[in-house]
């Protein structure tokens, strides 16, 4: 996870909703594979990194459901390097796009 995109991510919801936030998709009730495949937002990513709710939360992290479901936001306490770092272990090492077209 690049700091510098989170926080620029990050700082641009601040700015428009008033926390610090990083934009998730949630497979809530499709394997990880058909949600990559059914949105076309994430089809433009050639890799993809996996976590759980249960994760994020037991890192400190809350998600809030926003824009259409399954979209979420996980929220930053702020932009700290600690914080940063905390996320990046939240998730898994990038894997290819299961749902882009080959």
């Amino acid at each position: 996870m690049n700091s510098a995109s989170v926080r620029r991510t990050a700082t641009g919801s601040r700015d428009e909703y008033g926390i610090f936030a990083v934009s998730v998709f949630v497979a809530l009730d499709v394997p990880v594979e058909h949600l990559c495949q059914e949105r076309s937002e994430l089809q433009r990513y050639r890799k993809v990194r996996l976590s759980t709710v249960d994760r994020l939360r037991s890192l400190g992290f809350a998600l809030i459901p926003t824009l259409d479901r399954p979209h979420y936001d996980i929220v930053l306490p702020d932009l700290d390097d600690i914080t940063l770092d905390r996320l990046e272990l939240g998730f898994d090492l990038p894997i290819i796009n299961p749902g882009r077209p080959h």
